[in-house]
């Protein structure tokens, strides 16, 4: 299974909708007005979640309406919507929370694109980054994707897939102050063995030469598929 999760960050609606094509059937959860967007968009909805604060006060009847609404109009081949109204005072995000929910899913989800999830507030864009290791942790590939970038959080051995590659240059930062070991092979700048410090920026634009590449550390790492 594979979930969409759309959150109410910058977003490029072809994006969306090339996203979910590429995608069979999945599980999808709107964030606050990101699930607004995804109705508005003929995206059918499993499960929406957040305080919804960011919903704007012409946009509320609509969503009242949902929420009462036992059937949703249109996702009307499927089950209805499940609303989960969060309080605005919380120790989570509603990102987090509706990544948590997803990782809880049975079965368990075999990959998570999140989308709306950059752009705007930098503290947003940092604390969703930050939430990839939760699925890293749970065994789940996961990723933040937007225009221009591919973001995922891993650990161990990477493969690299030239027909699969989201940009030109790969990235590696290390996720919290340092990794240790980080091995590079089949890309431009190979290196093995080294220690990588958060404010050194070695690991950044690396380019996948053949069509494999492998990334390996036994270090969380924040990997990064970038193009201009």
């Amino acid at each position: 299974m594979e979930v969409l999760i759309l959150a109410c960050g910058q977003l490029n609606i072809e994006l969306l909708h090339e996203v979910y094509s590429s995608m069979e059937d999945p599980y999808v959860i709107g964030v606050d007005r990101g699930a607004l967007v995804l109705l508005r968009e003929g995206i059918p909805v499993s499960l929406a979640v957040g305080d919804f604060d960011s919903v704007r006060e012409e946009e509320r009847v609509f969503l009242d309406e949902l929420m009462n609404n036992a059937q949703n109009k249109v996702a009307s081949d499927k089950a209805p919507i499940t609303f989960e109204v969060l309080k605005p005072e919380k120790d989570d995000t509603d990102l987090e929370h509706a990544l948590r929910m997803a990782l809880s899913l049975d079965p368990k989800p075999e990959r998570i694109i999140m989308l709306g999830c950059t752009g705007g507030r930098m503290d947003h864009t940092f604390a969703a980054v930050g939430l990839l290791k939760l699925a890293a942790d749970a065994g789940v590939e996961a990723y933040i994707v937007d225009d221009t970038n591919r973001v995922r959080v891993a650990r161990g051995m990477v493969e690299l897939r030239r027909e699969e590659l989201y940009g030109k240059y790969i990235s590696v930062i290390p996720y919290g102050d340092a990794i240790h070991g980080l091995t590079e092979k089949g890309l431009k700048y190979e290196v093995e063995n080294v220690d990588l410090t958060f404010e050194i920026a070695l690991g950044v634009s690396n380019e996948l030469l053949q069509d494999r590449g492998y990334i390996s550390c036994g270090d969380y790492m924040i990997i990064m598929e970038t193009r201009d």
